[in-house]
């Protein structure tokens, strides 16, 4: 019979199987589809079974009893079908079931037309297993090409007699092919209550990056008053796009953020370009903006270029219009481009441009960084080593710039000879390394001081460790890792030498082992000190994960050193402040660290740091204390668990026990169900460098499978994720 032709049948399938809208993860396992598996293998084969068939002379024939098409991944079942020769038509007076791996379709009636190769539908009910969500049409009419149009349409993610939230359109249109949907008279109910109402719109249905509205945030706080930023993305191309977005700010007035991204091909770059505009701050009377760009990639396999350039109009635009704690530590803005040329195993050349505009209401001109106009720098080393043996060498040019500070330029030149020999159980290592260091000053700030000072200077080190493991009597492997370093450097005048780019980095584990107490190039101290360090792991026999890892360690300064920075106090001889750390994990569950700086001069901590950690697979605490010596003292809980059901709370307290004083309180609670979550959030924190305190209320409201409104406490505290 014409009606079982392999191509008619393989239209009706392909047809149906195109519609069907992307997948996403499931939210719920409610929309599970029949019981019956289906074949995974991909075939054109098509496969045809009824209990019965009838043939009659005016051109009809009627199939009935559990009537099945079959091909692929793809059925198609009713009771009873019937196929008219003369107007080329199938008809299907009983209910009838499509599915495949992604779509559910059930009718009452069905009729498919072979001459335009078109399937209607009529009274049906849909389900998309991997979206949970599931809907109602009128009519389901399916086009040779994929494309589905649905009359009298409803759509829900909600579970089967919940009707929580609901979309009721006229029509809806699906795109395959373009990646598409769209809705005409499209109306949003809540609880049976209408919420919003849409002539027309668009959305996506695959994963396919496309032009349209992002998901708005609102929110509202002391600074901003109500905010409420709705982005627009442009898929300009499929290596750049764009995001406009609105913001529109009760106190402040209309904010326009722009970003445009890109990608370069063959791996030669990417980057980004950032502009928010506030024509008139309704606070400040003040035009406000931010420019920002950054690019990174290659200039060919051996050259690389990086760039970032930052400007903000004014000094507390981060402090007003940021929204974010962090906001308050913004100090400088950096402008730099660089360009590194890489000869492996041979030599590194890297070029530098570098500028900073501050942002630190606080800070003076004096106490901008200086400009570096440029940087030129080169390292050089041998390819192999003989017997352990190797060279290196170094060399650098740097024009430092400021408006208010001596300027000058500085060359550096370091040579370096290094002796290593690794074993199993053993590692030693010599080194010797030569500085040279020349300036060329344009002006001064002390008068008389030369104007171009020269240093030299060595510094010689040696560096030795054990390696110890043992069996414990419950299986782990324990390791114990001694370690001795010796570093030698003769005393230099370096009073008369500028400083530029020096300063001194918190005394921690790593400077044990540094060949310089200071960092940058204007100053090398004096040193005549021995470090000894301990540290031992405890392995899991199970899994070979760290269960414990401690580590001890101190200098010995045989004689005091004289070279400081200005202002600054050299440290005494003997003994340094004892340096500790142990991190242990209690269980699967609980995790404890400490980290510690002791002073044995006068019995006291100089620095302290405490953890304690809990993380299962809902639940996430953790409660940190910080302690720095006449600096600060706080104290940092973080919180994300189930209540009761469907209810999720989160919270932050950082408090400064110094100041006595809350840095930041925030405290969240979520309703989350399979279909649609509400989240809301109470945030309290010091919003600018004067100490003011910002208040801000956040909602969300998210129907799954649909869109999102407000913005998440993801985006207000990262660390609670």
């Amino acid at each position: 019979m014409p009606f079982f032709r392999p191509r008619l049948l393989a239209f009706l399938l392909a047809a149906m199987s195109a519609a069907p809208v992307a997948a996403e993860d499931a939210a719920c396992p409610q929309f599970a589809p029949p019981a019956e598996t289906l074949p995974t293998e991909s075939t054109d084969q098509v496969v045809l079974t009824a209990d019965q068939a009838m043939l009659t002379e005016q051109g009809l024939s009627l199939l009935s009893g559990s009537v099945r098409l079959m091909q692929g991944d793809r059925q198609f079942s009713a009771e009873a079908v019937e196929f008219d020769r003369t107007q080329n038509q199938v008809r299907i007076n009983a209910r009838s079931l499509f599915r495949n791996k992604n779509l559910i379709v059930r009718s009452r009636s069905a009729q498919i037309d072979l001459t335009d190769e078109t399937a209607s539908f009529f009274g049906t009910d849909f389900t998309v297993p991997d979206r949970a969500a599931r809907g109602e049409a009128d009519k389901f009419l399916l086009a040779r090409t994929g494309v589905a149009q649905m009359k009298q349409v409803s759509y829900t993610t909600c579970a089967p007699g919940s009707s929580a939230w609901l979309i009721k359109a006229s029509s809806i249109r699906l795109d395959p092919e373009e990646g598409v949907g769209s809705a005409s008279n499209a109306r949003l109910t809540i609880a049976d209550v209408p919420i919003l109402y849409l002539p027309y719109f668009q959305f996506p249905i695959d994963g396919r990056r496309r032009s349209g509205f992002l998901f708005p945030t609102m929110g509202n706080s002391d600074n901003t008053g109500l905010d409420l930023r709705w982005p627009y993305y442009l898929n300009l191309a499929p290596n750049y796009d764009a995001t406009i977005a609105p913001r529109q700010m009760g106190r402040r007035g209309l904010q326009l953020d722009t970003e445009f991204r890109y990608l370069l091909p063959h791996r030669y770059g990417e980057g980004s370009l950032g502009y928010e505009h506030l024509d008139r701050d309704e606070v400040t009377d003040a035009r406000r903006s931010l420019f920002e760009v950054e690019h990174r990639g290659l200039v060919n396999r051996r050259m690389a270029f990086e760039a970032r350039y930052a400007e903000v109009s004014d000094e507390t635009y981060f402090e007003d219009l940021g929204g974010r704690l962090e906001a308050a530590s913004i100090t400088h803005l950096e402008r730099s481009a660089q360009l590194t040329y890489v000869a492996p195993s041979a030599y590194t050349v890297t070029s530098l441009v570098q500028d900073f505009q501050t942002v630190d209401r606080k800070l003076a001109v004096a106490d901008d960084p200086y400009r570096r106009l440029p940087l030129l720098r080169i390292d050089a080393g041998s390819s192999g080593d003989w017997h352990g043996l190797s060279v290196g060498a170094s060399g650098e040019y740097v024009n430092f710039e400021h408006a208010s500070r001596e300027q000058g330029q500085r060359v550096g030149l370091q040579s370096q000879l290094r002796w290593l020999q690794d074993r199993s159980a053993w590692y030693s290592l010599l080194r010797a390394d030569y500085h040279v260091t020349r300036y060329k000053l344009t002006s001064r700030d002390t008068a008389g001081d030369p104007t171009e000072p020269l240093r030299t200077l060595p510094v010689l080190s040696a560096e030795g460790g054990l390696r110890f493991e043992r069996t414990t009597a419950a299986g782990a492997l324990q390791t114990l890792e001694p370690r001795l370093f010796y570093l030698y450097v003769p005393f230099r005048d370096q009073d008369d030498l500028p400083l530029f780019d020096s300063g001194e980095p918190d005394f921690d584990f790593v400077q044990l082992f540094a060949h310089n107490r200071f960092s940058g190039e204007d100053r090398v101290a004096d040193a005549n000190h021995l470090a000894t360090a301990f540290t031992s792991r405890l392995l899991d026999p199970a899994d070979g994960s760290v269960k414990l890892s401690a580590s001890l360690g101190q200098i010995y300064r045989f004689h005091a050193p004289r070279v400081t920075l200005e202002g600054a106090t050299p440290p005494d001889e003997g003994g340094t402040d004892v340096i500790g750390a142990l991190d242990y994990r209690l269980s699967g569950r609980w995790s404890a660290g400490v980290a510690t700086q002791w002073s044995p001069s006068d019995n006291q901590l100089s620095r302290n740091s405490l953890v304690l950690r809990y993380r299962d697979a809902n639940r996430y605490s953790k409660v940190n204390y910080r302690y720095r010596r006449d600096i600060l003292e706080q104290a940092d809980w973080l919180l994300s668990t189930p209540v009761y059901g469907p209810w999720k709370l989160l919270g932050r307290w950082r408090f400064s026990l110094e100041d006595d004083q809350t840095l930041e309180a925030l405290g969240g609670l979520q309703y989350d169900t399979c279909c649609w979550s509400v989240r809301t959030a109470y945030r309290r924190y010091i919003a600018n460098t004067a100490g003011d305190y910002s208040t801000g209320i956040y909602i969300q409201i998210e129907l799954k499978g649909l869109s999102r409104i407000g913005p998440g406490l993801e985006d207000l505290e990262p660390d609670l994720r």
